[in-house]
């Protein structure tokens, strides 16, 4: 059985443009990949890698610094979200009016259906669309009516999209991802084995930890109490784009730990991004450098995995049906 790579990227508003670099660089490194699925900013990247337009949207995301990422931006009559979303998908240029299914490379956007709660992997139709409902943040981007459901943003459902790079025919995943915080991030390792500590130990931090054996969960690690200490804190007035975008974060940690606990990938690269704010495009010069040096980083241990991959791959035959070992009960 051939190995076939896919890649999964992960949510993250503009922290997820380290995902440039990290393709950049294994693409560099003779990397092909044959698959992708996104998430929300990833969606965006993942397009356009898809699409063979990769530099095109590093050149577009490079030149939205603080001077013009409002342009961005199309604010709306506040009825279902801040923005309406159509200026974003400018970012993808001429590649997003191409449907998914002409894309040289297979590729999902991957969504929320807002009535279920299903996550809903778009795998056709034009790329702006999917893109665009990918990246519907509640309470930020207004929710897309596509094809008689109501998506929003994808990572309610999927921040990290291992198990759709898996449907679209990907027997090795390598996944991407600048969820998280200081506390939470995870970190770049192999996972040969299915059960990955990385994971495990992203899992317990953002879930809390469970014993050998208990039915209750620990106290979860990230968990604050509310002391008299705390009394004299400074007020805080945070605004309300910063308030729904912590609390986005808040969720996508969470369930993201729960998704990469039961579709783990096969390697995770880990850029350090996360504290790159949701509408930080100034910042994307950044962002990408820590995507190409957390994917350098990880190349020594990512090309033996790959290789050990490709080796049991070789080592697997069809048995003849009188031929084939036996197999105890």
């Amino acid at each position: 059985m051939a190995l076939r790579l896919g890649i999964a990227l992960s949510s993250g508003g503009a922290a997820g443009i380290a995902h440039i670099g990290v393709i950049e660089e294994l693409t560099r490194a003779g990397i092909e990949v044959e698959c992708v699925a996104g998430t929300s900013a990833g969606a965006m990247v993942g397009g356009a890698f898809a699409a063979g337009q990769l530099d095109e949207l590093r050149e577009r995301v490079l030149q939205s610094g603080r001077g013009r990422r409002m342009a961005l931006f199309d604010p709306i009559w506040p009825r279902n979200g801040l923005l309406g979303g159509r200026r974003a998908m400018t970012l993808l240029g001429q590649c997003g009016s191409q449907t998914i299914e002409s894309l040289p490379l297979r590729f999902a956007a991957i969504a929320t259906d807002l009535d279920s709660g299903r996550r809903v992997a778009v795998r056709r139709g034009p790329l702006s669309e999917a893109v665009r409902a990918s990246i519907a943040i509640p309470g930020v981007f207004a929710p897309l009516c596509l094809r008689g459901r109501l998506l929003v943003d994808g990572a309610l459902s999927d921040p990290v999209p291992v198990g759709p790079t898996r449907e679209l025919g990907a027997t090795f995943v390598i996944a991407s991802s600048v969820i998280g915080s200081a506390e939470t991030a995870l970190t770049t390792r192999c996972f040969p084995d299915r059960t990955p500590g990385p994971v495990r130990r992203f899992v317990e931090r953002a879930l809390g930890s469970f014993g050998a054996g208990t039915a209750v969960a620990r106290a979860n690690p990230l968990d604050v109490l509310l002391s008299d200490a705390d009394a004299s804190a400074e007020v805080r007035t945070d605004g309300l784009a910063d308030i729904l975008c912590k609390a986005s974060a808040v969720v996508q940690t969470t369930i993201a730990a729960v998704r990469l606990r039961d579709e783990p990938p096969d390697f995770l690269i880990a850029p350090p991004a996360y504290d790159i704010g949701l509408f930080e495009l100034h910042r994307a010069a950044e962002a990408i450098e820590a995507g190409r040096a957390a994917a350098r980083a990880a190349l020594p241990e990512l090309l033996e995995a790959l290789a050990a991959a490709r080796a049991r791959s070789r080592s697997f035959r069809w048995w003849p049906t009188a031929a084939r070992p036996a197999v105890a009960a």
